[in-house]
């Protein structure tokens, strides 16, 4: 385990001497590791997104050196990844004409907005947004997301031409075309992905990909099976190179690099902060949004496109023993070496094998046990992960976000306008007051108590009386006293303060004595400002449901 607790950079833990001489082993095995992991990856993340393989190299090799100097993970695996690699293709295809440079010069130019998005958001402190999108709502994204590369592959991966965008029409189109089925491919690819598939579970340390593709390479070799491959790749290393794009070009790609930018933070943020928790440190989230944006701001300058991490590249580095970001400069220099020396082998790869390693990618992250953990708990919320998973798909990947965060915020509104309530009782042998539907309790004659476990906002004052008349229905006796437990009221708007107002007048009208029991301090201020407190009478403003019952049965003579 890591000996210390604060969020760090490499560079930190240097410059305050807490990088310790054994930790050198694991980050260096732990980086050859991702590097073997990263070089099939990014080629395959670069097609993925329309683009050549040495832009996943540009990216990467950005990336890296960068994310370790600023990021406080020590053990995100930060590069391509297919999510953001589609979600930003999605966008610049509209905008290219077809134009290959064109294409190339706008996805650059979203990873450049995602960017400057994430460099503004954590100057400003923003590192909540990634709170904005739910369980279930990243349950039915990420599975929307790997149901739309298995189609994506459909064609590489079998040879089967395929013309539509739409996964849905892409299914539809291959199983009429299953005739033009190429078994020289299917039989490449499916040689490949089974490889990766039997080594991510008996060898998950292994680079399996990587093995995988070497499968494949030899088998064509050997067996001169006819099969594409990906053929040159260019040397790429960065250089520094603004895209050239125009402000309208800017500005129709920015609801997609915001797009982008949010789940991209978000992946970064989960998956950093699941593995913190285990090996022992903290994730400072203000510093995650501007290590995002400085590896996508220097990505955009020098060829590459929109990048955020890998849950893969993740976590076999923690499975290694690895300690530290310098994981991520030991692979930045391997894949550079690789790339300098081997790109022969690399032209030699099956473009099956490529698909290969993307549908093996969408087995990893289609989310089927999530969904069911979901259902067990909540349906509404099972409903929300699926209209996000069929948005995603059926329509694209930023409508399926934008639809998803649209009604993640109205069930929150919704839960927060029509929360718990309940009227409070009695019990023997129990210290306080508890909620009367525990069979253990006893509600008093002639006085309700009341409890409303949420703000008090525009959105439900109305209902918070409605619901106060309902209880005093339902309230054995004749109620005499009414006592609001508001307790639960974290907060209240000026709408509620005159509802609530109103609803007092209303009480007391019908000759019911009311009292407010265990407001807290900013509700009760803006309360006495409102004047509500004053034509109540501070003697009916109690610190406790206690002292409220006491003050009911003296006027009682009880």
């Amino acid at each position: 385990m890591v000996g210390v607790s604060a969020a760090a950079s490499l560079p930190d833990l240097v410059r305050r001497g807490e990088y310790e001489r054994s930790w050198w082993r694991p980050d260096l095995l732990a980086g050859l590791t991702v590097a073997a992991m990263l070089v099939p990856q990014v080629m395959a993340y670069a097609e993925l997104g329309g683009l050549p393989p040495s832009a996943g190299f540009r990216a990467a090799l950005v990336a890296l050196p960068v994310y370790a100097v600023i990021g406080t993970s020590r053990h995100l695996g930060i590069g391509p990844e297919p999510g953001t690699a589609i979600l930003a293709a999605a966008a610049a295809v509209e905008l290219s004409d077809g134009d290959p440079a064109r294409y190339a010069a706008l996805m650059a130019t979203i990873a450049g907005l995602v960017g400057v998005l994430a460099l503004g958001s954590g100057l400003l402190r923003l590192g909540w947004v990634a709170e904005l999108l739910s369980k279930p709502v990243l349950v039915g994204y990420i599975t929307g997301v790997g149901l739309t590369l298995l189609t994506s592959q459909l064609q590489p991966f079998t040879g089967v031409p395929i013309d539509a965008d739409n996964p849905f029409v892409r299914v539809g189109e291959f199983v009429t075309r299953l005739d033009q089925v190429d078994a020289a491919e299917l039989w490449v690819g499916g040689l490949a992905l089974a490889v990766i598939l039997v080594l991510r579970r008996v060898r998950p340390t292994w680079p399996g990909a990587l093995i995988g593709l070497g499968i494949s390479m030899a088998v064509v070799a050997l067996t001169g099976a006819d099969v594409a491959i990906v053929g040159q790749i260019e040397a790429a290393l960065p250089s520094f190179e603004v895209p050239d794009v125009g402000w309208g070009d800017v500005r129709d790609l920015l609801p997609a690099a915001a797009g982008v930018a949010l789940i991209g933070y978000t992946d970064n943020i989960l998956t950093a902060r699941s593995i913190a928790s285990k090996v022992g440190y903290r994730i400072d989230a203000d510093r995650e949004l501007l290590a995002l944006g400085a590896m996508n701001a220097a990505g955009s300058v020098t060829g590459g496109f929109p990048m955020s991490s890998s849950a893969s590249r993740s976590f076999v580095p923690t499975t290694l023993g690895s300690k530290t970001q310098l994981v991520s400069l030991v692979a930045g220099a391997t894949v550079l070496v690789f790339l300098l020396v081997g790109r022969g082998v690399l032209a030699e790869i099956p473009r099956a094998g490529l698909a290969a390693v993307i549908v093996a990618a969408a087995f990893a992250i289609i989310d089927l046990g999530g969904f069911r953990r979901i259902a067990e708990l909540s349906r509404s919320e099972a409903a929300l992960a699926g209209v996000t998973c069929l948005a995603v798909i059926g329509i694209d990947l930023l409508t399926g976000v934008l639809v998803a965060v649209g009604l993640s915020l109205l069930i929150a509104l919704y839960r927060a306008a029509r929360p718990h309530d309940s009227i409070l009782g009695t019990a023997p042998d129990l210290d306080g007051w508890i909620d009367v539907d525990d069979e253990r309790a006893q509600p008093l004659e002639g006085l309700l108590v009341y409890r409303f476990d949420g703000p008090l906002f525009f959105a439900n004052g109305e209902f918070y009386a409605q619901r106060v008349h309902r209880a005093i229905d339902v309230n054995p006796g004749e109620e005499t006293s009414v006592v609001l437990d508001m307790e639960g009221v974290g907060s209240i708007d000026t709408t509620a303060i005159d509802q609530l107002g109103e609803l007092i007048d209303q009480l007391e009208a019908d000759g019911r004595t009311v009292g407010l029991a265990r407001a807290n301090a900013r509700v009760l201020n803006l309360l006495r400002r409102a004047g509500v407190v004053e034509r109540l009478g501070e003697d009916r403003v109690f610190p406790t449901i206690n002292a409220a019952v006491r003050a009911h049965r003296r006027r009682e003579g009880t």
